[in-house]
C-alpha cells in the first residue's frame, strides 16, 4: 500500500499541501509546516528506493527548513543527500547515512538560494533498512547580509594584527556590524579565548596568564535561522621579556633576507642585494634557527619596539618565556675570519653573519643597536670577548671599516664593555646585569653605528656576531627595526612625551640627508610647501612634515615625522622684596613670594620656579638657592629667577627682582630740661613727645611708634614702656627708645644706649629789696627765676655787681645762671640814695 501511494503521488508531480506528514517521494511540494519522513513513515523506510523530493516555502519570501529530530540509516548504504536550492543540480549541502549521530541536525537554505527550497533524494540497496528519520518542517525569513567588524583594541594591534599585552593588563575591544535589512535585537558576543566572554558590543577583558589567545567576534540576530558574522583577533599575553620568534607574528619566519629588506632598511629606493649568510635553522625553525624577529613584548623597558636579532645559539631564546637557565645551545657553526681580523681576535664560534649590497641615497647610514650576553656575569666577560661587527666597504674593495666601535674607536664586546670588578671597562655603555629584559645575564646600552658614504655608490656591509674562546654561554645582537637608513629618512617623532620636544619659538631642521640637488617636495600637515625643494626645512609650527624625495622617475621615497613644541615658559610679573633690618638680627627673605607673580597664568602642574644668584647659574642651570623661605640677603641684592617647563626643564625665561632692608632709624637729640620748684627738690615732668620728632628725623610718624624706657633690655623687649607724661626718678636720668613699624611689629629698632637724658635745674630762691633815689636801672637775671630787681648805676663797678649778683643768685653756684646788668638811665649827679 505504500509504494502504490508514492506512484500516485508522482504521477501528480507538484503539490500545495496542507497535510501535516511528508514521506520522502519523487516531486516538489510546497509546505511550511508538518512533519518530512522516510517511506515507511511509523514503519522502516523500504529497500532499494530512490526518491528526490522538493520541498519549497508556500510564503513568498520566505526560506524552508528542516529540523531532524531522529536520523537511523544503515551506515554507507543508504544515504541521504541534501541539495541548496529547487533540484538536484544544486550545491550538495550534506551527505548523511548511519546513526543519531550522523543527523543532518538543522539545515536550512544558504544565503544564495534564491528559491529558498531544498531538494532531498533518498536511496537504499537491495537488502537491509531501518526506522528512517523524522524532521520538522518550517518557513523562515531568509537571512539577511551581517557583517562583524573587529574596529580597534587598545593596545592596538601590531602590524601584524595581533594584540600584545603584558599579564594582568586589559584589553578594551571595540566591535561593530553592518545588517542588510535591520540590526533590531542585534545579539553581540566576545568569546575571550578562555572560556569567558562578553554579550555587549564593546568589552574588556584582563588576561592573567601568558600565552596567546583566540578572541573571537559574533554578531547574530534573532532569525530562527540563526544568521551571523563571526570576526577573530589574536591576544598575545606577554611574560615580562621580549618576544622572539614568536608564532604569532608573521614576520618570525620571515628569512634573513626578508628581514633585512622588509624590518632594518628604511629610507631610499634602492633596495638591498647579493644577499649571502652564515644562519642556522631554515625560516620556519623557529625553535632553533639563529637569528630572527624581536618585539619589545612584556619587557616594558626594553628599548627598541621590533627588530631583528642576530645569535650565536637560538633566537627564540632570547625572550618569549622567562628562563631559569642559560642561553648555551649553540648554533653549530664555525667561526669568522673577517670578525677576528677586525677585532685581532682568534678562535671564534658560532658565528651567524648576513652580508648584502645597497645603494645609499644620502651621505650617511646609521643604525641602532645593543648587545647582550650570557658572558656578562660579573667575571667571564673578562676572559670571552664575544664580540660581534658591522663591517662595511665599497664594493671592488678588500679593507673593511668596523662600525660596531665606541666613539674613542674602543670595539663593541663583552670585554671591552662591562661593570666586572676585574676587568671594568666603558661603564658608561653597560645597562648592567640581569636587566630582566631579555634571557642574557646582561646587555650594554643602546649604541648607534655611523658611516658617512656616497649616495649612488654600491656598499657591501656584513653584520655578524660569534662566540669567542669557546662555544658555551650565547650572545645575541638586537637592531632596532627601521633604523638602517639608507636616505630619504627624517627621523623619529620630535615629540613632548619623548622627550625630544624643542621649545616653543625654537627652529627644528628637518634633513633627509639625501643629495640636495635632487628634488624635494615637502607637506604641512598633508598640504604641499611651497618653494621648499631642498633636502633640509626649518619649521617653527608644530603638526606633521612629509616629504616626498624624488629620486627618479619610478623611485621616490617618502617619510613623515610629527613636530611638537613646548609651550614657552614666561616669568609673567615679579616684586622687589623689602624686610626688616632692626640691627639686631639676620636679615632673611622668602623668596618663593614670587613664585606666584612669576607664574601668573602658567599652571604649576607645567611649570616651575628656582632661583640663582647669578644669570650664568639661572641659564645652565646650576647652584640654585637651596634655601629660597629663609635666605639670608643682602641690602640692594638682586637674585635671578627662573621659569621653566617641567616636562622637559629646557624651555625657560629668567628676570630678576631686588633684595631691599627697611632700616628703623633713631636719630640722636638734645637733653631735656625742667625747671625745679620749689623747695628744689629734683623732680620735674618731663612731656616726652616733644623729642618723636627728632627722634623719627624723616621718617613718617604715621608708620612708627616712638616709646621710651629705663634701661636697653626693658627697650629691646618692650617692657614697661614709660608714660609720655613722665617725671623722672633721678636727676640726669638716662633714656632709651624703641622705634616700631606700625605695619610690622617684628620691625623695630631699640638702642642700646640713652638716647638723651632728663635734667631738673634748680630754680632761684633769693629775697631782696632795692629802693631807687632817680630813674635807676635795672638787671635782668636770665635762668631759673628771671627776676628784675632796680640798682643804682653810679655804684655799679664791678664790686658792686659781684656783690649784686651773689645777693641774687643767693649763693647758688654761679654756673648755674648768668645775670646781666644794663643800664635803662642816668640819674643826676646831686641825687642820692
Amino acid at each position: 500500500m505504500k509504494k502504490g501511494l508514492l506512484i500516485c503521488l508522482i504521477l501528480i508531480g507538484t503539490l500545495t499541501s496542507y497535510a501535516q506528514d511528508v514521506p520522502i517521494m519523487n516531486g516538489t511540494i510546497n509546505q511550511c509546516t508538518g512533519t518530512f519522513l522516510d517511506s515507511g513513515s511509523a514503519g522502516n523506510y523500504g529497500d532499494n528506493e530512490d526518491f528526490t523530493l522538493t520541498i519549497c516555502p508556500d510564503t513568498v519570501g520566505t526560506v524552508t527548513t528542516l529540523d531532524f529530530t531522529t536520523f537511523s540509516t544503515q551506515q554507507n548504504a543508504d544515504i541521504l543527500t541534501i541539495y541548496d536550492g529547487d533540484s538536484d543540480a544544486a550545491p550538495v549541502l550534506g551527505t548523511y547515512s548511519g546513526g543519531p549521530a550522523n543527523s543532518p541536525g538543522l539545515v536550512i537554505p544558504s544565503v544564495t538560494n534564491a528559491s529558498g527550497c531544498l531538494t532531498i533524494n533518498f536511496t537504499s540497496n537491495i537488502s537491509g533498512n531501518t526506522v528512517g528519520w523524522s524532521a520538522d518542517i518550517e518557513c523562515a525569513a531568509p537571512c539577511q547580509t551581517i557583517v562583524a567588524s573587529i574596529d580597534s583594541t587598545v593596545p592596538a594591534a601590531q602590524l601584524s594584527g595581533v594584540v600584545e599585552v603584558p599579564q594582568g593588563t586589559a584589553v578594551n575591544f571595540m566591535g561593530s556590524a553592518t545588517f542588510s535589512d535591520s540590526s533590531t535585537n542585534a545579539i553581540y558576543n566576545w568569546d575571550f579565548g578562555t572560556g569567558a566572554d562578553a554579550t555587549t558590543q564593546n568589552a574588556s577583558f584582563t588576561y592573567p596568564t601568558a600565552g596567546t589567545y583566540t578572541v573571537t567576534y559574533t554578531v547574530s540576530d534573532d532569525n530562527p535561522l540563526g544568521c551571523s558574522d563571526t570576526k577573530t583577533i589574536q591576544v598575545l599575553v606577554l611574560e615580562p621579556i621580549i618576544t622572539s620568534n614568536n608564532v604569532a607574528f608573521p614576520q618570525s619566519s620571515f628569512s634573513i633576507e626578508e628581514l633585512i629588506d622588509q624590518v632594518l632598511v628604511s629610507g631610499g629606493c634602492s633596495g638591498v642585494s647579493n644577499f649571502s649568510e652564515q644562519v642556522f635553522g631554515q625560516p620556519g625553525d623557529l625553535a632553533t634557527k639563529s637569528y630572527g624577529y624581536f618585539t619589545k613584548g612584556g619587557a616594558v623597558d626594553f628599548p627598541f619596539e621590533e627588530g631583528i636579532v642576530l645569535t650565536t645559539g637560538s633566537a627564540s631564546l632570547a625572550g618569549n618565556t622567562i628562563l631559569t637557565v642559560r642561553n648555551d645551545v649553540g648554533n653549530g657553526q664555525g667561526g669568522d675570519l673577517d670578525l677576528e681580523a677586525a677585532l685581532g681576535q682568534t678562535n671564534t664560534n658560532d658565528a651567524t653573519f648576513v652580508k648584502f649590497n645597497f645603494e645609499p641615497t644620502g651621505d650617511t647610514i646609521s643604525f641602532r643597536y645593543l648587545m647582550a650576553s650570557e658572558e656578562y656575569d660579573g667575571t667571564t666577560e673578562c676572559s670571552f670577548a664575544d664580540s660581534f661587527a658591522f663591517l662595511l666597504r665599497e664594493v671592488g674593495t678588500t679593507a673593511y671599516q668596523n662600525l660596531a666601535v665606541l666613539p674613542d674607536g674602543t670595539p663593541v664586546s663583552v670585554l671591552n664593555i662591562n661593570n666586572a670588578p676585574a676587568c671594568t671597562s666603558n661603564t658608561p655603555f653597560f645597562e648592567g646585569y640581569t636587566v630582566g629584559q631579555t634571557n642574557y645575564n646582561g646587555r650594554t646600552k643602546v649604541l648607534t653605528a655611523t658611516a658617512n658614504v656616497v649616495p649612488g655608490t654600491t656598499y657591501e656591509i656584513k653584520l655578524v656576531v660569534a662566540d669567542q674562546g669557546d662555544s658555551a654561554w650565547d650572545s645575541a645582537i638586537f637592531l632596532e627595526a627601521g633604523s638602517f637608513n639608507l636616505g630619504g629618512d627624517l627621523g623619529d617623532d620630535i615629540t613632548i612625551a619623548g622627550g625630544t620636544a624643542l621649545c616653543q619659538g625654537s627652529t627644528v631642521t628637518l634633513n633627509t640627508q639625501v643629495d640636495p640637488a635632487i628634488n624635494h617636495v615637502w607637506y604641512f600637515n598633508g598640504v604641499i610647501i611651497n618653494g621648499q625643494n631642498g633636502s633640509t626645512i626649518d619649521v617653527t609650527q608644530a603638526g606633521t612634515y612629509s616629504v616626498d624625495v624624488e629620486f627618479a622617475v619610478s623611485c621616490v621615497s617618502n617619510d613623515s615625522i610629527v613636530v611638537e613644541f613646548i609651550d614657552g615658559a614666561q616669568v609673567q610679573n615679579l616684586n622687589d622684596l623689602t624686610e626688616c633690618d632692626n640691627g639686631n638680627t639676620t636679615v632673611t627673605f622668602d623668596l618663593t613670594v614670587n613664585n606666584t607673580e612669576a607664574l601668573g597664568t602658567q599652571s604649576t602642574a607645567d611649570y616651575e620656579v628656582f632661583y640663582y644668584n647669578s644669570q650664568a647659574d639661572a641659564d645652565v642651570p646650576q647652584n640654585p638657592i637651596t634655601n629660597p623661605t629663609v635666605y639670608p640677603g643682602t641690602n640692594g641684592e638682586i637674585v635671578f629667577a627662573r621659569v621653566q617647563d617641567i616636562t622637559s626643564g629646557v624651555c625657560f625665561a629668567v628676570d630678576t627682582f631686588t633684595l631691599n632692608y627697611s632700616n628703623v632709624n633713631i636719630s640722636p637729640v638734645n637733653n631735656l630740661t625742667e625747671c625745679d620748684v620749689f623747695p628744689n627738690d629734683g623732680f620735674a615732668e618731663f612731656d616726652l613727645s616733644t623729642q618723636n620728632a627728632g627722634i623719627l628725623l624723616g621718617q613718617n610718624p604715621a608708620d612708627y611708634t616712638v616709646s621710651y624706657y629705663t634701661s636697653a633690655a626693658n627697650a629691646l623687649t618692650e617692657t614697661d614702656p614709660l608714660p609720655l607724661l613722665y617725671t623722672n626718678v633721678s636727676n640726669a636720668e638716662p633714656i632709651y627708645v624703641r622705634v616700631e613699624s606700625n605695619s610690622d611689629g617684628t620691625c623695630f629698632n631699640a638702642s642700646t644706649n640713652s638716647v638723651f637724658t632728663l635734667t631738673v635745674l634748680p630754680q632761684d630762691d633769693s629775697t631782696f629789696s632795692y629802693t631807687p633815689t632817680c630813674d635807676g636801672g635795672t638787671a635782668v637775671i636770665t635762668g631759673a627765676s628771671g627776676g628784675v630787681f632796680a640798682f643804682n648805676p653810679d655804684l655799679a663797678d664791678g664790686s658792686v655787681l659781684d656783690t649784686a649778683t651773689g645777693a641774687i643768685t643767693n649763693g647758688l653756684p654761679q654756673v648755674t645762671y648768668t645775670v646781666t646788668y644794663t643800664t635803662l638811665g642816668v640819674c643826676p649827679s646831686t641825687t642820692t640814695e
